[in-house]
């Protein structure tokens, strides 16, 4: 999945290999109490790293990621780009981190369900 092929309907899933999800989630802890800011590098459609710049070449952008390190994982609709797939990482709740997909909607932001999958 791509950017731009995201669904932006409630619902849609949004798959991420659980060996890049916990390195996102380590980056975001170790950066406290700085927020991160980034993107997820894909190729052949598949998320594979992050990145602090959008990549190059033979990789193309699955996502726009970013951490809240004292607030809930849940985006304005401002703050979403159109129609791309934004994850936010939330550091929120003490000893718990929280990832969560989002799409913005015609009126406000669509969550999407995020999973995980093994390699």
């Amino acid at each position: 999945m791509t950017l731009a092929d995201a669904s932006a309907r409630s619902g849609a899933t949004v798959r991420l290999p659980r060996r890049l999800a916990i390195d996102l989630l380590h980056r975001a802890q170790i950066a406290q109490p700085e927020p991160i800011r980034g993107f997820v590098a894909a190729r052949d459609g598949r998320p594979v790293a992050w990145r602090s710049s959008p990549p190059d070449a033979p990789e193309a952008c699955w996502a726009r990621l970013w951490s809240v390190p004292d607030a809930p994982a849940v985006p304005t609709q401002d703050e979403l780009h159109a129609p791309g797939l934004n994850l936010i990482i939330s550091l929120n709740t003490k000893g718990v981190l929280e990832i969560r997909a989002w799409q913005r909607g015609p009126h406000s932001p669509v969550e999407l369900i995020l999973t995980l999958e093994d390699e």
